[in-house]
């Protein structure tokens, strides 16, 4: 009987979190030594993250067009007949749950973003239709929907029309000793000299960097505070920077292709996202045992932080949990309170701890194994 072959699709191999996942997922060779493996890339885009070694790959030319990526995907699909397709991103996740039916593939589609959320911090009005009634239409189509959180997965079934008998949730998987021993390469790509604190993430509405910026200014930190990323609210952050008097304390590093260095020499990790699916960068430092104070945005923090309990009222819109401290999302003055609490040597050393226990619920040995079992229908 010939082997399988299962296509991975993905819109490109750039910095962010649904590529992170990718490959790590594929860095479990042992889960496919049997089958015929294959990366396809909707955009010709220069690649930000490296395939492990042995996987082939193939790059389409869809020109970050949706039209033009189906066109691409079903001349490749129909050429190239997969038994099963495994997708990542809303092009890909279109594409893939599309021509299922067509050309006789099981198609498996990762959702990483908080769907409703992300489009309507993104759109309004008829943009907001448009863009919400796509995988509306195409999502239910596919075989199984694989969200990255319960939230996710939730908004999926709740909002998206998929069937709750195909939908499930997996977690991303982390290559826990891998950033541990990337975190001792000697680099400081910037990183400033005296104390700092850090914040990962793109410099875009969706991550609230200005939030976080008056959150600072408000608390009592005399430490500076570092932001990896890069992104389109880079020119309005640096003004702003300029503008509330933070110029020398807040150092906008940009992309860095090992952030693992810095993030570990931090006090701690500080967020104001608006939208997550599963924050990649929390998660990343909290491997490194860094304590955490987050944004309570609309999914993944409170699953990571506090195992999904309820939260009581809070005064302050603060919430000190389990493993981490909790924000009220879009309010500088609760995160302020979170940055307070981390002013307390003892409360930092407690919350590092117990982070890097949590973080182990998320490492390749206990996820990827859950990943392959969906991929292939287990």
């Amino acid at each position: 009987m010939a082997a399988q072959k299962i296509v991975f699709l993905i819109n490109s191999i750039l910095y962010g979190g649904a590529e992170r996942a990718l490959c790590n997922i594929l860095r479990s060779a042992e889960q496919y030594s049997d089958l015929i493996v294959e990366v396809v890339i909707l955009d010709d885009l220069p690649f930000r993250r490296s395939l492990p070694e042995g996987v082939s790959y193939k790059v389409l030319n869809s020109r970050e067009s949706l039209a033009r990526s189906v066109f691409e995907w079903r001349r490749y699909a129909s050429a190239a007949r997969p038994d099963i397709v495994v997708s990542f991103l809303i092009r890909s996740n279109v594409c893939n749950a599309l021509f299922s039916g067509v050309y006789s593939y099981r198609s498996v589609i990762c959702e990483r973003m908080h769907m409703s959320s992300h489009l309507r911090l993104n759109h309004s009005g008829l943009k907001l239709y448009v863009a919400s009634v796509i995988p509306k239409v195409v999502y239910p189509l596919a075989d199984t929907v694989l969200g990255v959180s319960d939230g996710v997965t939730k908004d999926l079934v709740e909002n998206f029309g998929v069937s709750l008998r195909r939908a499930d949730t997996v977690y991303n998987p982390y290559p826990i000793e891998d950033i541990e021993t990337s975190a001792l390469e000697l680099t400081n790509e910037g990183a400033p000299s005296k104390e700092y604190i850090v914040s990962v993430g793109r410099l875009s509405k969706s991550k609230n960097v200005k939030t976080l910026l008056d959150a600072f200014l408000l608390s009592g930190e005399s430490a500076d505070l570092v932001v990896l990323g890069e992104g389109e609210c880079r020119s309005e952050l640096e003004s702003y920077i300029d503008a509330i008097g933070l110029s020398g304390r807040v150092h906008l590093l940009g992309n860095i292709a090992n952030p693992f260095p810095i993030v570990k020499g931090a006090k701690y990790f500080v967020s104001a996202s608006l939208n997550e699916g599963f924050p990649n960068a929390m998660v990343e430092a909290m491997c490194l045992g860094k304590p955490i104070v987050m944004s309570n945005c609309q999914s993944g923090p409170l699953e990571i932080l506090n195992d999904n309990q309820d939260l009581e009222p809070s005064d302050n819109g603060c919430w000190p949990v389990k493993f981490g401290v909790l924000c009220e999302p879009g309010s500088a003055e609760a995160l302020s309170e979170g940055i307070n609490i981390m002013q307390d040597p003892e409360q930092r050393q407690f919350y590092g701890s117990v982070a890097r226990v949590r973080a182990g619920d998320f490492s390749l040995e206990k996820v990827n194994s859950q990943y392959w079992n969906k991929f292939l229908g287990h």
